[in-house]
Parts: structure tokens; C-alpha cells; sequence
């Protein structure tokens, strides 16, 4: 999750497509369709609670992109009583390492669970995570989202030393502007770093570079914060738009609650939610990256708050927070949870796809 200036996103924003002739700058495509239709009424058994049925459908070629058209005036506001959360499980965060700089060999990590086997001519969809790669935390909510398709995961950091004396100087390096809104992401050994946007640039284009030399048809940029143009040779999705257009499409004008991780982050995350639904925003925090023995409990703490305070729907907006996070929230809220990490791969796999 991050910070960044205030303003809504587009969609259109989400598909930064590739012209090998202009491949130092991303092509813009046509703004979707507005959000929500406020006047249409769904019944409860039909609500849709799932945000990756915002109807992304992406078709990717090396040219050029068309916008993914909004389904807000086909999906009405469910319920909150009787909607039922369904968004699916995804979340695939990647890393990449500064400009020019070649990356160490990343070793395997011993908690991430053995998935399934992809064939070597599988298409290939680039991770990056605006931390470290590997994420062991990702793989199990992505894969069964994505079958048949290799997973090339680079980290923005993954050449930076986390170590010794060296962290400190490390840290101070990557921390944000005073009074810059930050960015939080995981490191491999499962600690987490904040972060701000001016020195993220260059690394995380050197990491989709590198994704794109491993055979990346499509890269998605695992962070639900804003960013600058990003050069890359083929598609580029940004998780943010791509959540942001599918909860705006789910939720109409009911009043949303969103879970970000870090205090310093909640009223720029409130703002930019604000301009983008036309119900009541607010925000509470809950740390994706925190103890593991408090975790849930903390975001099932920030869920029930939400909820209290009348939130119908939830939106875990960091692609930190995990499945077993997002049932954690919606056992204490009692409220529909969509989970910014199931949207983003959801649409991410739809681009690989039309990529052949």
C-alpha cells in the first residue's frame, strides 16, 4: 500500500502497453467508463462481492492497449448483511533491484510451499514487488489463480543489503520525504521497510526489465500506491487503478472502510478513495507485515471499527494482506471484504491470456 499525490486513478492508467518504438514511454488508452450507477438495485442473492468482476477484460498487444470498460452501471450495491465476500485469492508482490545495477542470486525460501509445476513454454506473467523477491507470502494466493502460468517475480530492493551496518544506511536511503505519505513492503526475510517514491523509480524499472528478459508476456506492479511513468517493453499493470475501477464498479454508493497498513498512510488513502466513490470513505490501519502472533487480530480489530462506524463494505488496500487476513476480517465486520491483491492477479492473468 502507498502514498502518493491525491487523485483518483483511471483505469486506463492501470495498462501502461509497450511500442517497441516507444518503449521509453507508456502509451495512454481511453479513460473507462465512469463508476457507478447510484439509482440501480440489485437483490442480495445476486450482489456481486467479488471486486476482480469489475470487468477488466484487457487486451494487451505490443502496440497498443484499448481500456478495460467499467461495469458500473451493470453492478448495483448488495446488502452488507447479506452479501457474500467472495473475492478471490490472489496477491503475487515482486521485486526489482536499482538501475543498471544486476541483481544477487535470490535464494530459495524455506517457508514458501512447493506449487504446482508450470511447463517451460508456459506464458510467463512478471511479478514485481516494490520489496524483495521472493514473496513467500504471495505465491499461495496467486497460483490458484493463475494456472498454467509461469510466475517471474523480481523485488525493486532486491540488491539492497538489509544486514549488518549496512541497513541502517540502507533504510535512511530508501525512507520518504518528511510529510511524503509512504510505502510499506516486505523484505525476504519477512520484516518489512518503508519507503518513498523517489528513490523506487529506477529500481523498479530495472526489476520490470528483468522480468521482461525472463519471457514476461505482461508485468504487474505489485504496490496499490501511485507512480510515475514506468518504461517497459511490454504490458505494464499498475495494481492500483485496477482496484481502485473494481471496487468503485461493486460497491455503488454504499459507504466503504478501507484497511491500509500504516497510520501516516490513512488520510491520503482516505482522500484519493474519496474522489473516486461517491459514499462515505474512511480508514483505519491494521500492519500486513506485523508480529505474526497479533496479525489477524489487528486486522480484525480495524475490520470491526470499520464496521461499527457503518462501513458496508471493506477493502483490504495493501497487496500485503493475505486470504487468511481477509477471513479474518470478515468474521469480526460481518461485512463483505475485497482484497487488493485478488483483483489486481485476477486482471493481470486476463492480460496474459489476451497476450496469447
Amino acid at each position: 500500500m502507498a502514498g502518493g499525490p491525491v487523485g483518483s486513478a483511471s483505469l486506463a492508467d492501470a495498462v501502461a502497453p509497450a511500442n517497441p518504438e516507444t518503449a521509453a514511454r507508456p502509451v495512454h488508452v481511453d479513460a473507462p467508463a465512469s463508476p457507478v450507477d447510484a439509482n440501480a438495485s440489485v437483490d442480495p442473492a445476486d450482489a456481486v462481492a467479488s471486486a476482480s468482476r469489475a470487468d477488466a477484460n484487457v487486451s494487451a498487444g505490443p502496440a497498443d492497449v484499448d481500456a478495460l470498460p467499467s461495469r458500473a452501471d451493470a453492478v448495483a450495491p448488495a446488502s452488507p448483511a447479506d452479501a457474500v465476500a467472495s473475492a478471490s485469492r490472489a496477491d503475487a508482490n515482486v521485486s526489482a533491484s536499482p538501475a543498471n545495477v544486476d541483481a544477487p542470486p535470490i535464494p530459495a525460501d524455506a517457508d514458501a510451499p512447493a506449487g504446482p509445476r508450470t511447463p517451460a513454454g508456459a506464458p510467463a506473467l512478471g511479478l514485481v514487488t516494490i520489496g524483495q523477491a521472493p514473496r513467500a507470502d504471495l505465491r499461495p494466493d496467486a497460483e490458484p489463480l493463475l494456472p498454467g502460468v509461469r510466475l517471474v517475480e523480481h523485488g525493486a530492493l532486491d540488491a539492497d543489503r538489509f544486514d549488518g551496518d549496512a541497513e541502517a544506511a540502507t533504510r535512511r536511503l530508501l525512507a520518504p520525504e518528511d510529510g511524503e505519505a509512504p510505502l510499506i513492503s516486505r523484505l525476504r526475510d519477512g520484516r518489512s521497510v518503508l519507503l518513498g517514491h523517489g528513490a523506487l523509480v529506477p529500481r523498479i524499472e530495472d526489476a520490470v526489465g528483468r522480468a521482461e528478459r525472463d519471457g514476461a508476456a505482461a508485468t504487474l506492479l505489485l504496490c496499490t500506491g501511485r507512480f510515475p511513468a514506468v518504461r517497459s517493453r511490454r504490458p505494464l499493470l499498475f495494481a492500483e487503478p485496477l482496484v481502485q475501477q473494481a471496487v468503485a464498479a461493486t460497491v455503488g454508493t454504499d459507504p466503504v472502510g478501507i484497511v491500509c497498513p500504516h497510520p501516516d498512510q490513512a488520510e491520503d488513502v482516505s482522500q484519493r478513495w474519496a474522489q473516486l466513490l461517491p459514499g462515505r470513505v474512511q480508514a483505519a490501519t491494521a500492519d500486513p507485515y506485523g508480529p505474526a502472533e497479533r496479525v489477524l487480530d489487528d486486522i480484525a480489530a480495524a475490520a470491526r471499527t470499520l464496521a461499527d462506524r457503518g462501513s458496508s463494505w471493506l477493502v483490504l488496500d495493501c497487496i500485503g494482506y493475505t486470504e487468511q487476513m481477509r477471513a479474518a476480517a470478515l468474521r469480526a465486520a460481518g461485512r463483505p471484504v475485497l482484497l487488493a491483491r485478488a483483483i489486481a492477479v485476477r486482471m493481470a492473468a486476463e492480460v496474459v491470456a489476451a497476450s496469447g
